[in-house]
């Protein structure tokens, strides 16, 4: 008898109980190896299609396909912004996700940065979002350039009864330097050769200053 009671109280405890997904948003082939700057890239996906909103606990893991990373190139990390937009067939406001925290995932699945409170909104068109816009130099580390795998979001759904049509992942640049490259490891350059690389162009856009410089010397002379 016990042992019906135990698994009854278990089903009634389960609604209460947070779980995990891991969600693969699918990168264009157009998109691998490209610099893609400011204003956004979205990938989507259709891996929550068909969850209705009950209130229910996650953790997000929300990844790349096909062993794909991204380079962060991040000269003004605050500038910077990753989000979750989750569509539905509410029609309407469908209410807003529950007080939401996120990080980063690092080529081995693993946290990279600190954790940090989402923003969070709802819109008329049945779509809520949530989304990680505290980037500083000191929570990545004081690094500039990151290879990640996706992001993770520990959030609760709202509990409208609505059935989820798409997931959106948004990758936003509020500044003309930050971009990402889409790539497998194999793809992406080694750091030391991105190194190298970035010296070189630095060098090169001094000299093309210098230039600039003697010219304009030599015209006003």
């Amino acid at each position: 008898m016990w042992r019906y009671i135990l698994l009854f109280g278990i089903v009634i405890a389960s609604p209460a109980i947070g779980w995990c997904d891991t969600v693969q948003f699918t990168v264009e082939p157009v998109n691998i190896g490209t610099l893609i700057q400011a204003p956004s890239v979205d990938l989507f996906a259709s891996g929550l299609n068909g969850t209705a909103l009950t209130g229910q606990s996650l953790s997000l893991d929300l990844v790349f396909s096909n062993d794909v990373l991204a380079r962060l190139f991040l000269s003004d990390p605050t500038a910077f912004g990753i989000e979750l937009i989750v569509n539905t067939n509410a029609g309407t406001f469908p209410g807003f996700a529950g007080p939401t925290t996120g990080f980063l995932l690092d080529p081995s699945g693993n946290q990279f940065g600190n954790s940090q409170a989402a923003g969070r909104a709802e819109g008329s068109d049945g779509s809520f979002s949530m989304g990680l816009v505290s980037f500083t130099s000191a929570n990545l580390n004081g690094a500039n350039v990151i290879d990640i795998s996706g992001v993770q979001f520990d959030t609760t759904f709202p509990d409208d009864g609505a059935v989820i049509t798409n997931a959106d992942l948004r990758f936003s640049f509020n500044s003309n330097f930050d971009s990402v490259e889409f790539g497998t490891a194999q793809q992406l350059p080694e750091p030391s050769t991105l190194g190298l690389t970035l010296v070189g162009a630095m060098v090169l856009a001094l000299a093309a200053w210098r230039r600039g410089l003697k010219h304009l010397s030599v015209h006003v002379r």
